[in-house]
């Protein structure tokens, strides 16, 4: 009896052992791999990178006659000159960065979106056809590089509740955003007393929209052309931005003019790592004005080696 005991308990251990053996080996397992990782502590985490602002050598600045002027170094998020900068101002077609970053948080590239009344739309013009269906990435295409009014207008009506609901997701984002110098009317950027923005602000929305690859790619593209969803149609499209071509390093991103608001230019600029972008606004030569605010702000600042901290 006493060996039928005996062997019972010697079993019921065996099953025992067996059955808790995986959880040990685990645990050892992850004991072993906590030795080889570095952890989160503070040793670890204390080590950090801060990028040093720009040196300014103190060039004087040159003379400009735009109304408003905001430059901003987009490493450090230091502003390297700024003039009038908070002032309302209208944008005119400036306003379609905007346009171009709310219609991307809903619109998926491929969406097709048909052209309506937007085809009838004033000013700067793609050509679009009444009745056309293209994609939500040609039609970015055509109001981005061509500054297509009937582009920014077709977004616009096929989004939920059509250019009023648009216009409302505009104001919302410009709110998400804390814009207090900016309101928004219309998707294009046509004048009214009620759409307008500032140099400041227009920063903010361009940061924003660089964000997103799609439109970074759009905004410094010199030429395309996009093509109807059934084939019909083929619009030639040319980047209205002429310092695309001119001054190294420009990368886009938006023109804009109207008799209200005047010459305006919006430019991201990539020069040996170090990225700025300029804002300026209700200029009388916007590509002169802005060829020597970019030139006086390489030939101005130096930007130091980031600094490791311990």
């Amino acid at each position: 009896m006493k060996s039928y005991l005996i062997s019972a308990v010697l079993i019921i251990a065996a099953i025992s052992l067996v059955t808790s053996l995986p959880s040990v080996v685990n645990q050892t397992e992850d004991f072993l791999i906590s030795l080889e990782i570095p952890q989160n502590n503070s040793a670890i985490s204390g080590i950090q990178k801060y990028n040093i602002p720009p040196l300014s050598k103190n060039i004087p600045i040159p003379k400009f006659g735009a109304r408003a002027i905001f430059v901003k170094d987009l490493v450090t998020g230091t502003v390297l000159y700024q003039k009038d900068a908070s002032l309302s101002l209208p944008i005119a077609s400036t306003t379609k960065i905007m346009t171009a970053l709310v219609a991307s948080e809903y619109f998926k590239p491929n969406s097709a979106l048909k052209v309506r009344k937007g085809a009838g739309v004033a000013g700067a013009k793609v050509g679009l056809i009444f009745g056309e269906d293209l994609s939500f990435r040609s039609l970015l295409y055509g109001m981005l590089l061509n500054s297509g009014n009937d582009a920014a207008f077709t977004l616009a009506e096929n989004y939920p509740g059509g250019v009023l609901g648009f216009v409302s997701a505009m104001n919302k984002k410009a709110v998400d955003l804390n814009l207090p110098n900016t309101l928004f009317d219309n998707p294009a950027g046509f004048d009214n007393p009620r759409h307008f923005s500032s140099a400041k602000d227009l920063a903010v929305i361009t940061e924003e929209a660089l964000k997103n690859d799609s439109l970074a790619r759009i905004f410094a593209t010199k030429q395309t052309s996009i093509v109807s969803l059934d084939k019909k149609y083929t619009h030639q499209l040319t980047n209205l931005n002429k310092l695309l071509l001119q001054v190294k390093g420009v990368l886009g991103v938006k023109t804009g003019f109207t008799e209200g608001a005047k010459e305006n230019l919006v430019t991201y600029v990539v020069r040996d790592g170090h990225r700025i972008l300029t804002v300026t606004l209700g200029s009388n030569d916007r590509f002169g004005e802005s060829t020597k605010l970019i030139e006086w702000v390489y030939e101005n600042f130096t930007w130091p080696e980031s600094e490791t901290v311990h």
